[in-house]
């Protein structure tokens, strides 16, 4: 498709900042920008001409770290999302509801309970969840997906007793004073013991489920996902997903697959970075060293706030983590790792300096994904490694007051994601939102970097906010940046790929703690319109 847009407040965010008022698409590249009258000779019969009525355009943006096949299968599964003045109790409650017309001994899965957001401020065990269903196995995800839990049929079928011991990488939860497991699971070598018998979702279930996804990810906005875990877990093997509905024309953003460590590993290796097109591509590769800090999974310098004997635990040894860096970089890997505790991130700096110093290499661009409970010696040492940190800043909003009050508490806690700090410091962060940890939006990205505002209208340390322009770069030329797409997409430049959005307000202006309300007009990818408002005149 062939596009002309017009009258519109243009951000290039190329490197000169330069302002335009229209931009011309001509086989999915932009081939003009500058004046309306600089466009006007593509404006020819057959092409499709966008009045932007004054509205701000922007480069379509780049989600550097979602799981869009996961949150795909989310919606399959009930809703077990918790907030304050939501208990235990309503959360059975729609699991015995799920149970009521599922057949016997068919999997009940559900995701989004949070310990922290929830009346009792506990995790549920498997006695809470007997008592929805005895005749189901039921896995309940967490929110953030690093702890989980499940019922005692579940336990059965996962041969979770209390002689077992914990899996390396994880932990098998007891009854106090007992040996005995209450069916919470800490991270995925813990979870897998049960989500290994969790049958394949069928190819219409996940079909529906992924085109829902798609839809979701481009109402706000987003031309590019970058999956940062694609897996074959839980019912569904992302990577064979992601190609089966390419190839049935399901696939209306472009996708950068970062592959789990696992799969990989079960591929035999067999793909790598750069595999695939501009819609479908092998981005690389992640692995996970650490859980998350509200799961109390995140590892820790030092322990936890709210419990003085925990800090946590690193999923792989040092030298273990080495190995697999060094080997993935010399296959030629992009190499991502998450790491939410201060302990972890330097784990993970280590092992890149140890894969750099076999094998030196200034273009590659290892990264730190979430990278929440970072200091400025992480910061220096990012800088001095040419590594790139992939801020989880929804943090602030989302658990920000939990952090500093029950986790971290008051001398760390206001320190997590520090993206003004690291811009400072002269390195290019990017910005995301771990969809569905909490909903995609990446405006609710740069709001979290640029207000540091917490859901209870709390500022964490205003001096590390951060300004909008570099803000929003992070979910545009950054983010490109970060998987080798520099070239292509982030900035809207003479040959690169016609993906844009379409704002409604310009968050030039707005008030930086609003910028998540601003309304998407229409999200364009490679010169084609996939989603639009009512309010969008296309002549």
């Amino acid at each position: 498709m062939n596009l002309v847009i017009i009258n519109g407040s243009v951000h290039t965010m190329d490197y000169r900042d330069t302002l335009a008022e229209a931009i011309a698409i001509q086989d999915g590249r932009i081939v003009a920008i500058g004046s309306n009258v600089e466009v006007k000779d593509f404006r020819k019969p057959g092409v499709a001409v966008i009045d932007a009525g004054g509205r701000t355009v922007l480069p379509g943006f780049i989600e550097p770290h979602n799981h869009l096949a996961g949150y795909a299968t989310s919606l399959l599964g009930v809703d077990a999302t918790t907030t304050r003045d939501v208990s235990i109790k309503d959360v059975l409650q729609r699991i015995r509801e799920r149970a009521q017309e599922t057949p016997q001994g068919e999997w009940i899965l559900a995701r989004g309970f949070d310990q922290s957001a929830v009346a009792e401020m506990r995790f549920m065990t498997n006695a809470d969840l007997d008592e929805a269903t005895t005749d189901h196995p039921v896995f309940v995800s967490t929110r953030y997906g690093h702890v989980a839990m499940s019922n005692s049929y579940a336990m059965r079928l996962g041969e979770v007793h209390s002689e077992m011991p914990d899996p390396a990488g994880g932990r098998v939860y007891r009854y106090p004073g007992t040996a005995d497991p209450n069916g919470v699971l800490g991270e995925m070598p813990a979870q897998d013991l049960v989500t290994r018998h969790i049958p394949a979702y069928t190819q219409d279930e996940l079909r529906g489920a992924f085109i829902q996804a798609v839809e979701d990810n481009l109402k706000v906005g987003v031309t590019s996902v970058q999956d940062a875990a694609v897996s074959n877990r839980r019912g569904a093997n992302g990577y064979e997903l992601y190609n089966r509905m390419y190839d049935e024309g399901h696939l209306k953003l472009r996708v950068n697959m970062f592959i789990h460590y696992n799969l990989l590993k079960e591929m035999d290796f067999s793909i790598k970075t750069g595999d695939g097109d501009e819609w479908l591509r092998v981005a690389g590769c992640k692995i996970v060293s650490d859980g998350s800090i509200q799961g109390v999974t995140g590892a820790l310098r030092s322990p936890y706030w709210c419990d003085p004997n925990e800090s946590a635990w690193l999923i792989y040894e040092q030298d273990e983590l080495n190995e697999m860096v060094l080997d993935l970089h010399k296959r030629g890997n992009q190499v991502i790792i998450h790491a939410n505790g201060d302990a972890a991130i330097d784990e993970v700096l280590n092992a890149y300096e140890y894969a750099l110093a076999a094998k030196p290499d200034p273009n590659q661009r290892f990264r730190v994904e979430h990278c929440q409970m970072c200091w400025p010696d992480h910061i220096n040492r990012m800088r001095r490694l040419n590594v790139i940190p992939n801020y989880f800043a929804n943090h602030i909003y989302y658990w920000g007051d939990r952090h500093r009050d029950i986790f971290l508490g008051p001398d760390r806690g206001p320190h997590i994601s520090p993206v003004g700090a690291a811009i400072r410091a002269g390195l290019r962060p990017l910005l995301h939102s771990d969809s569905p940890v909490t909903p995609v939006n990446p405006l609710m990205c740069v709001q979290s970097a640029v207000s540091r505002m917490t859901d209870t209208g709390d500022v964490l340390m205003p001096e590390l906010r951060a300004p909008v322009q570099e803000s929003l770069r992070a979910v545009g030329s950054n983010a490109a940046f970060g998987a080798y797409e520099e070239r292509l997409k982030g900035s809207l430049e003479l040959g690169k790929l016609g993906d844009v959005v379409i704002l409604e307000h310009d968050p030039f202006v707005e008030a930086g703690h609003t910028l998540s309300g601003i309304d998407v007009t229409a999200t364009i990818v490679g010169g084609k319109v996939m989603y639009a408002s009512q309010e969008l005149s296309i002549g």
